[in-house]
């Protein structure tokens, strides 16, 4: 139970945010598909970095600083919505390997903030920089 405790200690701070921004900010609950042919590359200060694309079919990523820089993991449906102009929350579920991904992107402030459940035991809550991004 300990590790539960935290678990909610690290991720309920986030998702009270994100409600706290939509509900300044309006009606945030709307999916959006605006994502979709957008391509984004971001670093986070451990060094890990990432590609990501938002296609209509899914979201796919490739570890760039893994071991397997040039394979992309995918194609996972996701979700997005737009919480205010260029900033984006969006997420997916990795099917078949237990990961659970969501994304704050702020193109405006080239950050990104990630947090992730992975395997359903470990947890990632980070911050990055986006260093690229190209759009449709």
């Amino acid at each position: 139970m300990k590790k539960a405790n935290g678990f909610y200690s690290l991720v309920l701070p986030f998702f009270c945010l994100l409600f706290a921004v939509g509900n300044t900010y309006g009606d945030a609950s709307e999916t959006t598909r605006v994502l979709n042919g957008t391509q984004i590359t971001y670093m986070y200060s451990s060094g890990r970095s990432y590609n990501v694309k938002f296609e209509e079919k899914g979201v796919s990523y490739r570890y760039l600083t893994g071991s397997k820089p040039d394979v992309w993991w995918g194609t996972f449906p996701y979700q997005a919505m737009e919480v205010e102009d260029n900033l984006y929350f969006a997420s997916w579920f990795e099917k078949g390997y237990g990961d659970y991904v969501t994304l704050l992107i702020n193109f405006d402030k080239n950050v990104i903030h990630g947090s992730a459940i992975i395997g359903g035991n470990e947890v990632h809550f980070h911050k990055a920089e986006l260093v690229e991004v190209a759009k449709p």
